[in-house]
């Protein structure tokens, strides 16, 4: 028999947070997000240096920047199992706790290598744990505001995917060095966990063990295509970002990969902002995300056939693409979802995305080898900006979902 699709999420056993409570809900899972953001993307930049005194390989090295990806898809599932069990609300504290414990661990003196793995490990294990649960929070706070909570939430991810990225070189490796950079970033993981405490949580959804397993949603086409659509922009990006350094002329040390690379990120932000301050229901739409698919496209096309002359405008079209497909699917389950079903179908899309995520760059790599002409790796971001676009066409109308 053919499961019914995820239903409208809001009901009437949830209330809408209001006034001052509303804004400090709102507040702390936006620094939440920035947390769960910023602990790793501020790992890139002290790599060579902590390479050098550690006396690693290369190969080792690049495991403390894909092995977050890997535990990230492989403990979703577990996050939504953990929601089920003890609600939303400790579980994104008990996620909080992983990642600053974690962030702190990696700046251990003593041990060599071990305490930066092992650290990494935890607190990927945190922010894959939390994941799951801001969903369910965001629609247990804001059941009438879904869309735009949701989308703040999302803005405060990247703000910490650029925070994490811009700030530490520059700011804190030079006076400090790669140790003292990790414990800097565990300190507002912290605080992030003793704010979300603050908060309490609300409803069933966010207090008591609530929510459905995954294999009864397996049934609804609906899970696949959205999980399917956020895997395809999540491969796009990565692989965007992996491979446009080395096919622009120049190389990766060039000032033309650095200003691209820097403008892909960077327009994550202003789309994300904007994405905010509008009132139509963006979520819900095909045309939305069918949208930003072709911009996709066209950048990753655009990117093969002349990065070399008009490579910022490519950039800025893949960049707007991914980032507001970003922030509307991670709304889309508390948008659309009864509130028992929202851990398992986000845990769901979440998997698709980091596995993607961590395809994506190998992809381009071996179409690169196989073809032997360095344009041959934006072919992966081809297809999948064209499979986002199949997807985005059979996502159910504004009307059908829920």
């Amino acid at each position: 028999m053919e499961a019914a699709a995820p239903s409208s999420a809001t009901g009437p056993r949830q209330r809408e947070l209001d006034g001052r409570a509303a804004a400090v809900a709102l507040l702390v899972a936006w620094w939440a997000g920035f947390n769960l953001r910023s602990v790793l993307l501020s790992v890139p930049p002290v790599l060579g240096p902590l390479r050098s005194d550690l006396g690693l390989s290369y190969t080792a090295t690049g495991l403390l920047t894909s092995l977050p990806l890997v535990v990230l898809g492989l403990l979703a599932f577990p996050g939504a199992a953990l929601v089920r069990r003890w609600g939303g609300h400790r579980v994104v504290a008990l996620g909080l706790l992983g990642t600053a414990a974690g962030a702190a661990v990696r700046a251990l003196p003593a041990g060599g290598a071990a305490p930066v793995f092992a650290g990494t490990l935890l607190l990927a294990a945190g922010i894959a744990v939390a994941q799951p649960g801001l969903p369910v929070m965001v629609q247990a706070w804001f059941p009438r505001d879904v869309q735009r909570a949701s989308t703040l939430v999302t803005l405060g991810l990247i703000t910490g995917e650029i925070a994490g990225a811009g700030i530490t070189g520059p700011a804190i490796l030079g006076p400090l060095g790669w140790r003292a950079s990790f414990l800097v970033w565990a300190i507002p993981a912290a605080v992030a966990l003793l704010a979300w405490l603050a908060v309490p949580g609300r409803g069933p959804a966010g207090t008591a063990a609530s929510g459905r397993p995954l294999r009864p949603l397996l049934r609804s086409a609906q899970l696949w295509w959205v999980a399917a659509l956020f895997g395809a922009q999540s491969l796009v990006y990565f692989a965007a970002n992996t491979w446009i350094p080395s096919t622009v002329r120049g190389g990766s040390g060039s000032g033309a990969a650095s200003l691209d690379l820097t403008l892909l990120n960077l327009v994550m932000l202003p789309a994300t902002l904007a994405l905010t301050l509008t009132r139509r229901p963006f979520v819900r739409s095909r045309a939305f995300y069918a949208a930003g698919s072709l911009l996709a496209l066209v950048g990753a096309v655009g990117w093969m056939l002349s990065a070399d002359s008009l490579g910022p405008l490519w950039v800025l079209l893949m960049g707007t693409a991914t980032s507001t497909a970003f922030a509307g699917l991670l709304a889309y389950w508390p948008t659309v979802a009864a509130p028992e079903d929202v851990a398992a179908s986000t845990a769901m899309m979440l998997a698709f995305g980091y596995l993607a995520a961590f395809l994506g760059p190998v992809l381009g790599g071996t179409a690169r080898d196989a073809l032997h002409t360095q344009w041959a790796a934006f072919l992966p971001v081809a297809v999948s900006a064209t499979v986002m676009l199949l997807c985005s066409l059979r996502l159910p109308a504004a009307r059908d979902a829920g």
